[in-house]
């Protein structure tokens, strides 16, 4: 039973990526050959000096995956080949796979500059900012904060009754200790998800409507994604007792509901986002002019006071700001992170 449900966590894992393969695969030219990304560019340009850049960004998506097959044999070789592994890998790629999308793209993109036409490549002249508040509230699905608090409820309560008979106090322990970091894990979504909603963003003077529109997409997008993560991993305790310490008719209850997440995910996932690029089709980028200071910036990690934004759009693309006010928010709960784990270790 244990080597299915690692099986079918492992082929969940590699369904519920096939729609960031197609999104990041169709991303250069998902607004037609007069643009690479963001990048104006001459519609012939895909079919020539365009198309080793093209091709070379494609390749550079698959090597997360190539890696986590790596893991997966080396780990099979060397006898650990447990469900926390394997989880482990599949939770690490999938983050990876993200700053490996980030990177190929920021690389495409530089390149890209070489073809761009010079009548786009100079910035728009003026820019508006949205001046609606946004808070978490606003954002916040109650039936899925229902449901993270029920799973976390269950799981706790199940320890509970469990810890008097059992006959493994440690196993208990460890249990406990798993379900303590996730109620931490979720803290620190709720954080990346208000830095979400609360960045600001500007729009280019003529139109911004459109603009501000695929920009409130992206928002929403990202924060459907990031709610389903956070369940998942409230989730997650709870599929983990039953594994452990259920008898077969509960692991096999537990199994058929994980893989039927799994599946419910995946296809939430696909219709979001494809809901998603149908807006950022429609949508003409702008080049934003660079903030005062940023003109000279040339590294990917800047400390700028005057510039409170946590990405900074510089001459390379974008810099991590640490003068930024979410750098010491997310260093604090980096560092209580840290004292939890010790004191779990202890």
């Amino acid at each position: 039973m244990s080597h299915l449900v690692m099986i079918g966590s492992i082929i969940g894992a590699a369904l519920a990526s096939v729609p960031r393969i197609i999104e990041r695969w169709r991303c250069p030219v998902m607004r037609g050959p007069e643009f690479f990304f963001d990048v104006a560019v001459h519609p012939d340009s895909h079919n020539g000096a365009g198309a080793a850049i093209l091709r070379r960004y494609r390749w550079r998506l698959f090597i997360p995956w190539l890696l986590e097959a790596l893991i997966f044999v080396a780990l099979a070789l060397a006898g650990h080949w447990t469900w926390a592994n394997i989880v482990t890998v599949i939770l690490g790629i999938t983050l990876f796979t993200r700053f490996n999308y980030y990177a190929a793209r920021i690389w495409a993109e530089n390149q890209a500059r070489r073809l761009e036409r010079v009548e786009e490549s100079r910035p728009v002249s003026s820019v508006v900012f949205s001046l609606q508040p946004r808070s978490l509230l606003n954002y916040t699905n109650w039936h899925v904060e229902g449901a993270i608090v029920l799973a976390l409820a269950a799981a706790a309560m199940w320890l509970v009754s469990l810890a008097p008979t059992s006959h493994d106090p440690m196993m208990i322990r460890r249990l406990t200790d798993n379900l303590i970091v996730t109620i931490y894990v979720q803290l620190g979504a709720l954080l990346i998800k208000r830095g979400i909603i609360q960045s600001g963003s500007a729009a280019p003077a003529d139109n911004p409507e459109a603009y501000l529109a695929w920009r409130e997409s992206l928002r929403r997008f990202t924060i459907g994604i990031c709610d389903s993560f956070r369940l998942m991993f409230a989730l997650s305790p709870l599929f983990t007792i039953a594994f452990i310490l259920g008898s077969a008719r509960v692991q096999m209850a537990a199994t058929a509901g994980f893989i039927g997440f799994l599946v419910i995910a995946a296809i939430y996932e696909w219709r979001s986002r494809f809901a998603y690029l149908r807006v950022a089709r429609s949508t003409k980028p702008a080049k934003l002019p660079l903030l005062p200071g940023a003109e000279n910036s040339r590294g990917l990690v800047g400390f700028w006071p005057a510039l409170p934004v946590l990405l900074l759009k510089t001459t390379n693309g974008y810099a991590l700001n640490l003068a930024s006010a979410p750098v010491p928010i997310a260093g604090l709960y980096l560092a209580g992170f840290a004292v939890l784990w010790f004191w779990l270790v202890r």
